[in-house]
């Protein structure tokens, strides 16, 4: 059987009857399918006839349905059978009959939705994205990684049930499985490629988180964190560049849906969200910020008024010059019940106190107000005794007019006694002169 699979063309022994082409991958084409023993339409994926000869890819596509058939959750796509088909000139299409899923692949709804909004809206985006890792934390559960997960690979039903498909490339964590590796090549689609895939490196259930983050970004802002003309140079930006915030291409993006995709994507896995549980979680709590009730015109409405939060967010460099003002209330309260203010209230005091100080006595005067805030300054403060210190000045002279009164007072009764004492003896002369 070659590519172009033709409508009517039997799989399974004909038991499988491929009725037209629902998608085709690079390892891989998906077809609907009549299953004609159980009565029901099946999708088919069948390997590309040039793959098929390599045993390798071979062993892969196998391994995608072991894996695939072990899980078993609302949001993945089940496995009902696998096989070979054998052709009349030998060659043989691995094939992998699964569960026909009626709706859209997400990458057609997000086309949509970008085409009339620009982007999907925040509440859309992130239900689905819960979705999708619920439907991982099965899958990781049973040690299987996605390792592709992108929006191509998500389907959304008629009813809007969203469930991950191809796990073609999935690959189990068990020390039994991981010998399977591709020799020479990183498997994975380059817009949506962890770091460690880049370069090559051993990936975990954190790998699929990081392409998780990649889809989220995509849904919110309508463009891929980051694209480039080769898939090189996509790789390398994974590696080395940190995408935008999506707020700044969608206002409507709230910093917490920010800070969400943001450690999705981080470089580093141990910076990650450790599990695709954790991650959901965070997830549902964002979510339930953003539901504010009503249908879906208000809730286009409400995120634009959300969405000035990035502009204060990127406008906080500004809060730098609340810094300055702060300094100027201390002052303004200088008069209230903290202790320091009224170190600032006593010092300039003093000062008014030395200019009235030629009125000495008037400071009595002035007493009652300095008492409650000089009494305990001069005893708890040295800082403050220098305004004692200018008082003594001021009596001093008073002691030095007092000495020199007293001095003269003396003097002026030693001269009476002398003059006195001449006068007597001017009389004793006299006499006896007589």
């Amino acid at each position: 059987m070659t590519e172009g699979t033709t409508e009517g063309h039997s799989l399974g022994h004909g038991r499988y009857v491929l009725q037209r082409l629902l998608g085709q991958g690079g390892m891989a084409s998906v077809h609907l399918a009549y299953d004609t023993v159980l009565d029901r339409q099946v999708a088919v994926k069948t390997l590309h006839t040039e793959l098929g000869r390599e045993a390798s890819f071979k062993e892969r596509f196998r391994r995608e349905a072991q894996a695939v058939a072990r899980l078993q959750h609302t949001n993945i796509v089940s496995v009902f059978d696998s096989g070979e088909d054998v052709a009349p000139d030998g060659s043989t299409t691995p094939y992998i009959v699964m569960e026909f899923v009626e709706g859209r692949s997400l990458k057609d709804v997000l086309d949509e939705q970008v085409t009339a909004l620009g982007a999907m809206p925040n509440e859309q985006a992130l239900k689905i994205t819960g979705a999708v890792l619920a439907a991982l934390e099965a899958s990781h559960d049973q040690g299987l990684v996605h390792r592709d997960i992108k929006p191509a690979n998500v389907m959304v039903s008629t009813k809007g049930v969203v469930k991950v498909m191809d796990f073609g490339i999935a690959r189990a964590l068990q020390s039994g499985v991981t010998s399977m590796t591709q020799t020479g090549m990183v498997v994975g689609t380059p817009q949506y490629l962890s770091p460690e895939q880049a370069l090559g490196k051993s990936v975990d259930a954190r790998s699929d988180l990081y392409s998780v983050g990649c889809m989220l970004f995509e849904l919110l802002s309508g463009q891929l964190p980051f694209d480039g003309d080769s898939a090189f140079s996509i790789a390398y930006k994974h590696v080395q560049e940190t995408p935008p915030a999506p707020s700044t291409l969608n206002r409507a993006v709230t910093p917490e849906i920010d800070a969400l995709v943001e450690r999705a994507l981080r470089k580093d896995p141990a910076h990650r969200f450790p599990t695709a549980e954790a991650m959901r979680e965070e997830l549902e709590r964002v979510l339930s910020g953003t539901q504010g009730g009503g249908n879906t015109p208000l809730q286009a409405s409400t995120p634009l008024v959300i969405g000035e939060g990035p502009r204060s967010v990127h406008a906080a460099p500004s809060l730098t010059n609340f810094p300055p003002v702060q300094p100027q209330q201390p002052y303004q309260p200088v008069p209230g019940p903290q202790t320091p203010p009224p170190y600032a209230a006593q010092t300039p005091q003093p000062f008014p106190q030395a200019a009235q100080t030629p009125a000495p006595f008037p400071q009595g005067a002035h007493t009652p107000p300095p008492f409650p805030q000089q009494a305990f300054p001069q005893q708890q403060f040295p800082a403050q005794t220098p305004p004692p210190m200018m008082m003594p000045p001021y009596p001093a002279p008073k002691s030095e007019r007092n000495g020199c009164s007293t001095a003269a007072i003396v003097i002026c009764v030693i001269a009476g006694v002398l003059m006195l004492s001449f006068i007597i003896l001017m009389i004793v002369v006299a006499s006896a002169g007589n």
